[in-house]
């Protein structure tokens, strides 16, 4: 009994690690031959100690499952430092900056080379378009205009538009893609690109489809669904808060109402946070500056470190559309209590005198 305890729990080990990218221990010397053995492509990841892409790589893309799964069923993988270990074949294979992915065969021909630091879909998405002929840009692009709409197919194609900078023509795909998909067809895992990838709109149709059936889609998908849901969440919070949702200076409360409800389905740290900025949103759509700077100055302490940065980072946006006379009022009052603040609420002050300064030099 022990004996076969001892087997299924070196099984569950096993599968840990080849859950994950299985990055061999051995040199390069070794690969080779393992490589020939196994009928596989080498895989060589180039970093350094202080290249902070490399280590987000190393510690966020490399460990997921489906990287894993894809690199480890073709190919030899390596990670070598092209400044201690690697050094000698990072001259070898002209290694210029880092992290570089370069694929060699069993006869040390570069095949090729994937050259930054991307998220885990980009970055398969990356390797299949460069081994696989049928997913080359040219190639995707024949299959896209002969009429073929398979999900892996609409994904690659959108990404080869971003990637040449027609932005416009690559969201047009996916809205035109997303119409054509029955109810069922927008719930499938292989599709779900669509929504983690290319909406980033709350009130787009998209996400409000992808919230309304959040419960509806594979529940493998649940810690993917919810991270993105705090995302679209925060990206709407920042419209809000920086006032540039509004259109024509009106406020929707009907609209506002509904996306502050959503704040449910955020973790409670997360919804903890957002209270000082309802305050501030609401403040704002009341469209007394004094007032919603004085707010600012009041709650801003109680912020998060990323909304004290929209704030402090956007300060322009903030008084884009007000008067002479409003941002005099408002100016005042911060200069009054200056000298009061917490450090990090001078700094957004400080910015915000300077802002007004630049804008009512710019009036007279």
């Amino acid at each position: 009994m022990k004996k076969i305890m001892l087997i299924a729990f070196v099984c569950v080990l096993n599968l840990e690690v080849w859950a994950q990218t299985n990055f061999r221990t051995f040199g390069y010397a070794e690969a080779l031959s393992v490589a020939k053995e196994e009928n596989k492509k080498i895989f060589i990841d180039f970093y350094t100690d202080w290249c902070a892409p490399c280590k987000r790589m190393a510690k966020e893309v490399f460990p997921q499952e489906k990287v894993g799964d894809y690199l480890n069923a073709l190919y030899v993988c390596l990670q070598l430092n092209a400044e201690r270990e690697g050094k000698e074949l990072a001259r070898k294979f002209h290694i210029e900056a880092y992290p570089t992915f370069v694929v060699i065969d069993t006869l040390e021909q570069s095949v090729f080379r994937i050259v930054g630091a991307m998220d885990a879909d980009r970055f398969i998405i990356e390797m299949e378009k460069n081994s696989n002929p049928e997913y080359s840009p040219t190639r995707v692009r024949k299959r896209y205009l002969g009429g073929e709409r398979t999900p892996r197919l609409v994904e690659y194609y959108v990404s080869d538009l971003m990637r040449d900078g027609k932005y416009a023509e690559g969201a047009k795909t996916i809205e035109d893609y997303f119409a054509s998909l029955s109810q069922e067809q927008r719930m499938l895992k292989e599709n779900m690109f669509i929504y983690l990838r290319y909406t980033l709109d709350w009130s787009s149709p998209r996400a409000q489809f992808f919230l309304k059936h959040r419960k509806d889609f594979d529940s493998s998908l649940e810690d993917k669904m919810n991270r993105h849901i705090v995302f679209l969440y925060k990206n709407e919070g920042k419209r809000y808060s920086l006032g540039s949702l509004p259109e024509n200076n009106v406020f929707d409360k009907k609209q506002y109402r509904q996306w502050k409800r959503y704040v449910v389905l955020l973790p409670e740290e997360e919804r903890e946070a957002f209270e000082p900025v309802f305050r501030l949103i609401e403040c704002r759509a009341n469209g007394n500056l004094k007032k919603y700077i004085k707010v600012c100055v009041s709650e801003f302490d109680k912020l998060d470190s990323r909304n004290q940065a929209i704030l402090t980072d956007h300060v322009d946006k903030l008084i884009e559309h007000e008067n002479h006379v409003s941002l005099k009022r408002a100016a005042k009052y911060v200069r009054k209590h200056l000298n009061k603040l917490q450090q990090e609420t001078a700094v957004f002050s400080a910015k915000f005198l300077e802002e007004v300064d630049r804008v009512l030099g710019e009036k007279k």
